[in-house]
């Protein structure tokens, strides 16, 4: 475990899921920049759920994404987030993230810090 990771979940306690949903927003909207942007994210570590609204280009209302699980998972020193009950505002998107979700293909490698904060603090 690297520094930043071992100072983050000392810190972890102290932050409240507005803070993490804040800061992984603005890590997405830079990931996804050339697709949209995210302008609302709520996350619920405890429930390991959260929620999402994302202005895609092209289209002219925001798509809403709720994550209704999700895993966190490690495999040697890579940290996975893997998507496991999924619903979007548009019926051919759920459709499409079900079938993903349910082969596995949903599954994203994360930074070891941001699993530390999406993991609940029991």
């Amino acid at each position: 475990m690297s520094f930043l990771s071992k100072l983050t979940a000392i810190v972890r306690p102290l932050v409240s899921d507005q803070t993490t949903g804040w800061g992984l927003r603005e890590y997405l909207n830079y990931k996804i920049k050339p697709l949209g942007m995210i302008t609302t994210l709520q996350i619920d570590t405890a429930g390991q759920k959260g929620s999402l609204e994302i202005n895609l280009k092209g289209e002219t209302q925001p798509v809403r994404i709720t994550l209704n699980r999700y895993e966190l998972t490690a495999e040697g020193d890579k940290h996975f987030l893997e998507i496991k009950d999924i619903q979007t505002s548009r019926e051919w998107m759920t459709v499409v993230a079900v079938e993903l979700a349910k082969s596995g293909k949903l599954k994203f490698e994360v930074p070891e810090m941001a699993k530390t904060l999406l993991k609940a603090v029991a």
